[in-house]
């Protein structure tokens, strides 16, 4: 091997272990809940309609004060409480959207794409004028109809990066907020706690009360569960962050035990 070849060789390696090694230490300390986490959203107006664009501009950190009640009232049973959770700047808005999510099991595309993706937000974090954050969330907003397609939300812990499918309607923002959420858990590392093929929590980690008897109907939906089981049948989607729960498999999952231990 070429000098050239080698130097060329430790370079890349170098910047491998960097990014490794990066992505580590801001896992590890998003873990600990130590000091509030720093999120860019990037308002997306996923469709052409001038309504669609009106409600993403009005989008501003304000939009967020649920998200951080839901995350201080949720730690205090596990002997803290995170006062703020995560610090939110908001992006300009966009008309540009995220490359398109694969099927699930279509497992080659899913590695394009999440190079893709990789690239697509580093890009939009260069261009917005912000702080670097530890996470990104694309927010993209669609009018509200009967023939309105969204397609499915996700949330990448490795690339610390979720898009998120939102209708754009003040009436709608509850909801946005726990699909938002949702997606933001999963980029701190937490699991689907539901049978993908039903949508259907699963029991116990689904559920927000697994010891209540009798244990349907379920008054409230585990925040990873995504749904308030009512019967062993049928759910239904939480309104808001109030009727939600980040129940003790989750909470595990996002580190608040460490946190607990480390105290």
């Amino acid at each position: 091997m070429s000098v050239f070849k080698l130097v060329r060789v430790v370079l890349l390696l170098s910047i491998l272990l960097g990014i490794v090694a990066s992505t580590w230490i801001t896992e590890k300390r998003m873990a600990s809940w130590d000091r509030p986490i720093l999120v860019t959203v990037h308002p997306i107006a996923a469709d052409e309609k001038p309504g669609t664009l009106r409600f993403a501009e009005s989008i501003d950190a304000d939009a967020f004060r649920d998200v951080n009640r839901f995350f201080g009232a949720q730690s205090r049973p596990y002997g803290f409480e995170v006062t703020p959770a995560f610090r939110f700047q908001v992006a300009p808005v966009s008309r540009e959207v995220p490359p398109s999510v694969p099927g699930q099991f279509d497992f080659a595309a899913i590695g394009w794409w999440s190079l893709r993706m990789r690239w697509w937000s580093w890009t939009r974090e260069m261009r917005d004028g912000l702080i670097q954050p530890d996470i990104q969330m694309f927010w993209m907003f669609h009018s509200t109809g009967p023939d309105t397609e969204m397609g499915i939300s996700v949330g990448m812990r490795k690339g610390r990066y979720g898009i998120v499918k939102a209708y754009a309607a003040e009436l709608a923002h509850s909801l946005n907020l726990v699909v938002f959420t949702h997606e933001l858990m999963h980029v701190l590392g937490a699991t689907d706690k539901y049978v993908l093929s039903t949508g259907e929590p699963v029991y116990p980690h689904g559920f927000a009360d697994p010891d209540q008897q009798p244990l349907f109907p379920q008054r409230r939906a585990e925040i990873m569960g995504g749904r308030i089981p009512l019967s062993s049948f049928s759910s239904l989607m939480p309104a808001s962050l109030e009727q939600c729960k980040i129940g003790r498999s989750t909470a595990e999952e996002i580190g608040f035990f460490d946190k607990l231990k480390a105290m």
